[in-house]
């Protein structure tokens, strides 16, 4: 058997050593062009947690649909439907708010459904809507430009 020439070893040791010490990095992810909307509708509903269910209905109107929930307390939902054109065909957005009441008329859990984008245009003040933009960092330069 022929002998391993002296770098070639020196050379698959730093290599392997190298190997051993390096850490996997994850891709970062994408900023997420929803954020903005799910931080204003969060930031909106909010307040309303732990308040009688009257302040909900002074700022949103008569709810769409009002249940006993099977805990006691009660089931609360404003719907709101819409529709958007995009690349010439119209899409349908709804969105769902949803609110638990507990048995003294508090409220105690607020759920949104449907396109957060809609949900946040439909549900929240457009100046407040409009603030947490600036939490998506800036889109990298294009090259040429």
């Amino acid at each position: 058997m022929p002998a391993l020439h002296p770098a070639f070893v020196a050379i698959a040791i730093t290599g392997l050593a190298l190997a051993a010490c390096a850490q996997r990095r994850e891709a970062a992810p994408a900023p997420d062009p929803t954020a903005p909307a799910r931080a204003a509708f969060g930031d909106h509903m909010e307040p309303f947690q732990g308040q009688p269910l009257d302040e909900m209905l002074a700022v949103f109107g008569p709810p769409s649909s009002r249940r006993p929930a099977q805990e006691g307390g009660e089931v609360v939902a404003w719907a709101r439907k819409g529709e958007t054109t995009v690349d010439g065909r119209v899409i349908p957005q709804d969105c769902t708010v949803t609110a638990f009441v507990d048995t003294k008329g508090l409220v105690s859990g607020i759920f949104g459904g449907g396109n957060i984008l809609y949900c946040s245009k439909s549900f929240v003040p457009l100046p407040q809507a409009l603030r947490p933009a600036a939490a998506l960092p800036p889109l990298p330069p294009v090259i040429g430009q």
